[in-house]
């Protein structure tokens, strides 16, 4: 490799260290990372031994240094088009890339389906907000439909019944609508609390929540050395859960006071879209290990063990300097018992992970991204 070895593998001090994750399907670089650097992309590969340490490679050398699939070929030029090093700026490179087809038939139905539910999505989103906010300025005398975010005669109705409540927060009509667009951009990967269908990363925070549950109780009934990396994986998803639940009330308050959100509106938006930001970070990652355990949980108890090795490998672990108090120290702890508790694996790269799993893994990454 051209790069040289990171000392912070273990430790990754922020979230924008540890980089973004990167849906690849090429074995030995599955669970890898992208970061911006100044002016270049950098690619974290974590240790294919599983030894401390990663491997920091110039983006533009991936295709030199591996064998990819064409999978990952595509992704890999999308990714360095677009300059992307955060997650959702991953996420819409990936499913751009599949839709065009050239990652192949079934990856770009699913990432049009995907795309189609984005839209929809943001529908719903940006009526549970006009509904909330005519609701509580209106003290429950008027009301938005569905049908008001559904067609331009609707908009402009919606806006006409906003006009008679803007007085409340001292704003136009107009203004409280463009507002309340604004807002609902901000939080489209997160939704509103009281959407029927919850968006996409509250799901993924409900599905840590399970994938903890399920592999908490594998340790607990496994008899072998790979429980205990169960257990840690359990820790490990229970602590990002519980940091990201925080950061979705952080946002979910702003909708209480709305007179306080929109009287000072510049300073609300910044800090909602933080706490989106904050939440697409920490649970980054997330849905290659659920999918990886979803596999695993219906296999013979061998290949559970190798798994769960494997996942413990590539936790997406909370970097230190994200957190503050207790809960660094609790981060900190954990990241010396994953040192402790993970071996290195000489026969990684010859397939720890069976080849079967990696091609169940492209369609899933492609749905799940």
């Amino acid at each position: 490799m051209d790069g040289a070895v990171s000392k912070s593998f273990w430790a990754p001090p922020t979230f924008a260290e540890r980089g973004a994750s990167v849906p690849f399907t090429t074995p030995i670089i599955v669970g890898s990372r992208i970061r911006g650097r100044q002016d270049r992309l950098e690619l974290v590969v974590p240790n294919p031994s599983g030894a401390k340490g990663n491997y920091i490679l110039g983006w533009k050398s991936l295709p030199e240094v591996f064998s990819l699939t064409v999978h990952d070929r595509v992704l890999h030029r999308a990714l360095d088009e677009a300059g992307a090093s955060t997650p959702e700026a991953v996420r819409a490179s990936t499913l751009r890339t599949a839709a065009t087809g050239l990652a192949g038939p079934a990856a770009a139905k699913q990432a049009k389906t995907l795309l189609k539910e984005q839209e929809d999505a943001k529908l719903l989103i940006q009526f549970s907000l006009l509904s909330e906010t005519v609701s509580q300025l209106s003290q429950g005398q008027l009301k938005i439909t569905l049908a008001h975010v559904q067609s331009e005669a609707g908009r402009q109705q919606a806006k006409l019944i906003l006009a008679r409540v803007a007085h409340k927060v001292q704003i136009e009509g107009n203004e409280l609508y463009a507002r309340i667009e604004a807002w609902s951009d901000a939080v489209g990967a997160i939704g509103t609390p009281k959407l029927a269908r919850p968006p996409r990363l509250r799901k993924m925070r409900q599905r840590i929540e399970e994938f903890a549950n399920s592999i908490g109780g594998w340790s607990e009934v496994d008899k072998s050395e790979h429980a205990p990396l169960g257990g840690l994986a359990s820790l490990v998803a229970r602590e990002t859960s519980a940091l990201a639940a925080e950061s979705f009330a952080d946002a979910d308050a702003y909708l209480e006071k709305l007179d306080a959100t929109f009287g000072k509106w510049d300073k609300s938006l910044a800090s909602i879209s933080a706490a989106v930001e904050r939440i697409s970070w920490m649970l980054d990652g997330w849905d290659l290990l659920i999918a990886m355990w979803e596999e695993a949980v219906i296999k013979a108890p061998h290949e559970q063990q190798a798994v769960v090795q494997e996942l413990a490998r590539i936790l997406p672990i909370i970097p230190e300097e994200e957190v503050t108090g207790p809960r660094r120290e609790k981060i900190r702890s954990i990241g010396v018992q994953r040192r402790k508790l993970v071996k290195p694996m000489e026969d990684w790269v010859t397939g720890t992970i069976d080849a079967d799993l990696r091609t169940r893994l492209e369609k899933y990454k492609a749905k799940a991204a």
